[in-house]
């Protein structure tokens, strides 16, 4: 086995190491994990998208995987959950275990490492099982056909796992999928960070650089150099943007999403002031724009919770607002 290796960016400083085939390319993680890892490679998995179902719901899964539904619990909202830029997983579980405990399932996706750019469609690719109700590598997700599917995400990152999924549609000519979603929760989203935020997010969720350069190039100095990276395209994209307004959703995720995205009615927005990866002012006016196409937002708004941490800052209050906002969904869908 000879093995080659591919760069994927300068900003991101990786190399991977993979085997070279002259059958077609596929992708195996064992045995890139078993391959010398040598100068910046790095591991980075693919996301898996996962399912929490209430007790209830556990007693009528099948050995195959299945779920057999009452009638009553076909049309129950179902909570995808999408996480923010170096989540672990067990964080979002304790989202997952709220509306388990309120009798909803939920499904969860992590593909914790961001880039600001906008995403190709492969993140919309791992969610796109629960939308087509199919079985697929992660699991069955047939028995969710007709559930309202109610968007729960975290950060500029969830915000990129939902135009992931809109890339998907459009390439696979099924943007009826996206009428699926019914009602959406915006966690510390969205905005337009900073360069030094966007570098920030982009060192503390992809792995470190490993080999002989591990010693010179340290978090601080990749954080550093994507710092200067992002304001020089962030400040050529603000220039060019005001010449060309039509131009600020093909460069920015901000954009993209307000402009060529219609999203669900019902939207609930959680954001704090102090937070210091988000810029408020951005928020404000995102919801703005959205009442102004008449539609239907809540917002909670916290004055001393940090970044995606409002649900430990005041758990009952979160809670509560996010599941009334569910159930306010569900008696409209009824």
């Amino acid at each position: 086995m000879t093995l080659r290796r591919i760069p994927v960016g300068i900003p991101s400083l990786l190399l991977t190491t993979i085997p070279q085939r002259t059958t077609p390319f596929l992708f195996r993680p064992h045995e890139l994990a078993q391959a010398k890892r040598a100068f910046f490679t790095r591991i980075v998995h693919e996301p898996l998208l996962k399912q929490s179902n209430p007790e209830a719901i556990k007693a009528l899964t099948q050995p195959d995987g299945s779920v057999k539904l009452p009638d009553s619990e076909e049309k129950k909202p179902v909570i995808l959950l999408l996480g923010w830029a170096g989540a672990d997983e067990k964080h979002l579980w304790k989202y997952a275990s709220f509306y388990n405990e309120a009798g909803y399932r939920v499904c969860l996706i992590n593909p914790s490492c961001y880039h600001p750019r906008i995403p190709n469609s492969r993140v919309g690719f791992y969610m796109s099982p629960l939308f087509q109700a199919v079985k697929a590598k992660p699991g069955d997700f047939t028995s969710y056909a007709k559930c309202p599917i109610i968007v729960h995400l975290f950060s500029m990152n969830g915000v990129r796992c939902l135009v992931s999924f809109w890339q998907w549609t459009e390439a696979e000519q099924k943007a009826h999928l996206r009428n699926r979603i019914k009602g959406i929760i915006f966690d510390s989203a969205p905005t337009i960070p900073r360069g030094s935020q966007e570098a920030k997010a982009v060192v503390m969720s992809t792995p470190k650089v490993e080999g002989p350069l591990q010693s010179w190039i340290s978090d601080e100095t990749r954080t550093a150099f994507l710092h200067h990276f992002f304001n020089f395209r962030n400040g050529i994209m603000h220039t060019f943007g005001n010449l060309f307004p039509k131009t600020r959703s093909l460069n920015t995720l901000y954009y993209y999403l307000r402009d060529n995205m219609q999203l669900p009615s019902k939207q609930l927005y959680i954001y704090s002031t102090i937070d210091d990866m988000i810029r408020e002012k951005y928020v404000i006016r995102f919801i703005e724009n959205q009442q102004s196409l008449k539609k239907d937002v809540t917002v909670l708004r916290y004055e001393d919770s940090p970044h995606v941490a409002h649900f430990r800052t005041d758990p009952k209050k979160y809670r509560a607002a996010c599941l009334e906002h569910v159930h306010r969904i569900e008696q409209a869908e009824a």
